[in-house]
């Protein structure tokens, strides 16, 4: 073995780094098993007191794709449309609104990014207009008499910017979520493909990723305007319309009875650092029976609440849950719209506030705010998780920059007894009563929250607002179920595979043989050994690749041994014929070997998911491969020849 040091140190090394990396999974195998067994109060109890222990060894463990471990894949579309309109601004004209509606309607079969598609389509509604007048910016150089492919340079930057910055805001929320070994990657010029392995909450995670986290404050219209406002929607359904069409005036009777709501009087320290002095009265719900006869679909979805104007109240009425949905249609339709005050809109309460109905329904406020932002979330410097002091309910505190501060004082300072409300992503968290001027920029996010909703606000509160609305449109579960079935069926055709190539090189090449087959299992072991070293997750493809090196690591030792049988044959001793015969092949396995890793680096680039994951197996066995052909087969026949003197036979 004189020369070969180098080689074995080497060998040893890759070994013992080998097991030291997959000793974790290993365990972590070894727990799974064990906790498997228990009956679920040892499990729970063994899980609390070992819980650091467990995490640890799972982090550490080689880490399972979606298709072996379970969970989701979802495929995100940046809506370009909503950031085109959003940089119009108020410019917008009914040629800007066909354009969009036709670019989004072209943008389902065409492979045109969305901004030529609209850019064409402004050209095809009115010849000649100019898309500088929708999007005029002095700070990117847009004025008035830009030409038009300035114009498109610049909204294709602004959209490319968007789509990196929704990447990642949603890398941001996942890695707070929590998800080990994620995939978050782009497709094409508006998808982000996010993959989630072990995830089991599935309508937590649509929520975190459709989020827009468009967190903004504002005041409400006068009370006596809102409930003006909602006779007249009730009268306009109750004839079905017809009568609200011809006179908008038209109120509903009003000899329902009132409900009060609850001044907030108590009144906070002056030198108070939070928005405790900020104070949620209690709605006390009053239904109308006139209201709630037959003929009229508004009634017969909203409850409608009426408050003394005196209240300061935004409510408008409650909402079963699963009537949101028409309760906005119905608001929407151009006749109720025109009913409902200028410069307002009415907003759902994110949380079941107004209790749940016999059926187990949540049921939602209707609050009326005002358009109008007085302050946006952008001036939101830290957020976290915290308790009301009093009730002990979780809740979001918030802390704004110096802007922001001084802005939160002048809004709670000229509003005193009135409500402001707290809007993330058009849902109303909460509408407290200003109760005296608030000058640290220092409030809470309260509401009927649990500790996983505050956990998820201050996720995506963190993470930052997404610059354009994202939706999903198309999404994947695989059950953990099918996971184990896809390790056990990925397993087994590893085994066979491998016990098939070790019967051949065995019967077929002997003495040989049987070397090539031990190089074979090291070469196994160090291509998970790899995996785990640098990471990687390991897929069902994954599986398949490590097959396939298996088939092109018996393929080098092949190769030598044929030429090893080709130099004895020309009459040369045993030990010359080893060496002519590795060096003969090297040649043809390096050419082989490398063609098939520039694939493996290509696949790795360009393809997604499950082909990234053959990729990576693919490249660490043909590394591993390369190494176990020519370092340690050649390690144990030269042993074998010359230390020991044994005549190895090459078939």
């Amino acid at each position: 073995m004189q020369g070969n040091g180098f080689k074995l140190f080497a060998v040893g090394a890759l070994l013992v780094i080998s097991l030291w990396q997959l000793f974790p999974t290993i365990q972590n195998s070894l727990n799974n098993r064990d906790l498997a067994s228990m009956d679920p109060a040892e499990r729970e109890a063994y899980e609390a007191e070992n819980a650091d222990d467990l995490q640890a060894t799972s982090e550490e463990a080689l880490k399972l794709g979606l298709d072996l471990q379970g969970g989701m894949h979802v495929t995100l579309e940046v809506g370009t449309g909503a950031l085109l309109r959003e940089l119009a601004g108020n410019r917008t004209d009914d040629t800007f609104d066909a354009a969009l509606t036709a670019a989004s309607e072209q943008a389902v079969t065409s492979d045109e990014n969305f901004v030529t598609l609209f850019a064409n389509a402004v050209e095809a509604e009115r010849p000649g207009t100019r898309l500088a007048r929708y999007f005029r910016n002095a700070d990117a150089d847009i004025t008035a008499r830009s030409e038009n492919d300035a114009v498109v340079a610049y909204l294709q930057e602004e959209v490319e910017e968007a789509l990196v910055r929704a990447e990642e805001i949603i890398r941001q929320r996942i890695d707070r979520f929590g998800v080990t070994e994620p995939l978050i990657q782009r497709q094409g010029t508006s998808r982000i493909v996010v993959e989630l392995p072990g995830v089991d909450d599935e309508e937590r995670v649509r929520e975190l990723l459709k989020g827009t986290a468009r967190l903004t404050f504002h005041l409400t219209p006068p009370t006596a305007e809102v409930q003006q406002a909602a006779a007249n929607l009730f009268a306009y359904y109750e004839d079905g319309g017809e009568d609200a069409e011809a006179d908008p005036t038209a109120t509903a009777d009003a000899d329902t009875t009132a409900t009060q709501v609850a001044s907030a009087d108590s009144t906070a320290d002056s030198d108070a650092d939070s928005a405790d002095v900020l104070d949620l009265g209690d709605i006390t719900a009053g239904a109308d029976p006139s209201e709630e006869a037959g003929g009229n679909p508004l009634a017969a979805v909203l409850q409608r609440i009426q408050v003394d104007p005196s209240s300061n109240s935004p409510i408008v009425g409650q909402v079963a849950e699963s009537d949101t949905a028409e309760v906005s249609r119905l608001l929407a339709a151009p006749g109720a719209a025109r009913l409902i005050p200028p410069g307002v809109e009415f907003l759902f309460t994110a949380g079941p506030d107004a209790g749940v109905t016999a059926d187990g329904d949540g049921v939602h406020y209707l609050v009326a705010v005002n358009q109008r932002v007085e302050l946006q979330g952008e001036v939101i410097t830290d957020a976290g998780p915290d308790f009301d002091p009093y009730t002990n309910a979780p809740q979001v505190s918030i802390t704004m920059d110096g802007v922001g501060a001084s802005r939160w004082s002048q809004i709670t300072g000229a509003n005193r007894g009135k409500p402001v409300v707290i809007v993330l992503d058009d849902l109303v968290y909460t509408f407290p009563t200003i109760n005296e001027r608030i000058p640290n920029g220092r409030t809470q996010i309260t509401g009927n929250f649990s500790r996983q909703e505050v956990d998820d606000i201050v996720t995506v509160l963190k993470s930052g607002a997404l610059p354009a609305p994202v939706s999903i449109v198309e999404e994947r579960t695989v059950g953990p179920s099918l996971g184990e079935a896809s390790i056990k069926a990925g397993t087994r055709a590893l085994l066979v595979g491998l016990v098939l190539v070790c019967v051949f090189m065995a019967i077929y090449y002997r003495g040989a043989g049987l070397v090539a087959n031990v190089a074979l299992l090291l070469n196994v072991l160090f291509i998970f050994g790899v995996l785990a070293s640098f990471g990687a997750t390991l897929t069902l493809p994954g599986m398949a690749g490590i097959l396939l090196t298996i088939g092109m690591a018996v393929d080098a030792n092949v190769l030598i041994f044929e030429r090893i049988r080709e130099e004895m044959e020309s009459g040369k001793t045993l030990k010359a014929a080893v060496d002519g015969g590795f060096s003969k092949a090297l040649s043809a396995i390096a050419d082989a070997n490398i063609t098939t890793f520039l694939i493996g680096v290509i696949l790795f680039s360009f393809g997604v998911g499950p082909i990234q994951g053959f990729a990576v197996t693919l490249m660490a066995g043909i590394l591993t491969s390369l190494f176990t052909a020519l370092v340690v087969t050649r390690l144990i026949i030269d042993y074998l020849v010359q230390e020991r003197g044994v005549n190895v036979a090459f078939g």
